[in-house]
């Protein structure tokens, strides 16, 4: 009867002690699983906060990239083709003298500073986008600049100033001289740029036949008068056009300070 009895509670017990080991390791893995879960789950939350934050300041920042782009476009617009160079540089030596301003130096270069290649958001067509810095001397009193420098922030070209140096002019009581660089830009789309190559090309080879054939063996100062003439130069800023007409018909670069010291000597004469 005793051993039957002991069976009895040594069974119980090794039931009872399987049953707590079976419950005490499964709830153990469970309990694991479910840290992993939470942890996941607070994981998964937080991206789904920063993704809404990123939802909520969405139209803000398309907002902030269609002003932008506007106003790339809007610049874009406002920078001259390079066959307008010419306007702009009389424009601006227009400009000065409408603000009673008197020139003493007004040298355009005719290479360009720098050059850079951006898209238009417009038409995702590539420009290249030209510098080209004018030397500038004057004299004038420090209002009549500053209005020159208020209208032409509303000019319908897009140009900038740098380099601005003023100092009293010792030869005159009230007037100073004025000094800076004006920087004009122009454009060209990516048609253009290749119908330029083309026809740099053409020129080119028509200037080595012209030499060969003996078409172009005048001096300089003929040159340059001539082209004086047939520009129909009336100020300083006709250089530009002068020797690009000197360059697309005979091939020669021509000396800036010989054409702009005959330039001077004709519109003297005028």
């Amino acid at each position: 009867m005793d051993k039957q009895k002991n069976l009895f509670i040594g069974t119980i017990t090794f039931i009872i002690l399987s049953c707590g080991g079976w419950y005490f390791m499964y709830f153990s893995e469970l309990n694991k699983s479910l840290e992993v879960m939470n942890n996941n789950y607070k994981q998964l939350q937080n991206e789904k906060n920063k993704y809404s934050q990123l939802k909520n300041k969405f139209p803000a920042i398309e907002k902030e990239w269609k002003g932008l782009k506007e106003e790339l476009t809007t610049l874009i617009n406002k920078i001259p083709t390079d066959s307008q160079f010419d306007d702009v540089s009389k424009m601006l030596f227009s400009l000065l003298e409408k603000n009673k301003l008197a020139i003493d130096n007004f040298n355009p270069s005719l290479a360009p500073l720098d050059e850079k290649q951006i898209i238009s958001p417009e038409t995702q067509e590539m420009i290249l986008v030209e510098k080209y810095p004018i030397d500038v001397e004057l004299r004038g009193s420090f209002i009549n600049f500053g209005n020159f420098l208020d209208q032409l922030a509303f000019s319908n070209y897009y140009l900038t100033i740098s380099n601005i140096q003023i100092s009293q002019n010792q030869y005159s009581e009230g007037e100073q001289k004025i000094s800076f660089i004006s920087y004009i830009y122009t454009k060209n789309s990516s048609n253009d740029i290749s119908l330029n190559q083309n026809n740099q090309s053409y020129a080119s080879t028509s200037s080595k036949v012209q030499n060969n054939s003996g078409l172009t063996d005048q001096s300089e100062e003929d040159l340059i008068t001539e082209a004086i003439q047939t520009t129909g130069a009336t100020s300083l800023v006709d250089i530009v056009k002068i020797i690009k007409h000197i360059k697309d018909n005979s091939g020669k670069d021509i000396d800036e300070n010989l054409v702009l010291s005959l330039l001077q000597k004709r519109l003297k004469n005028l």
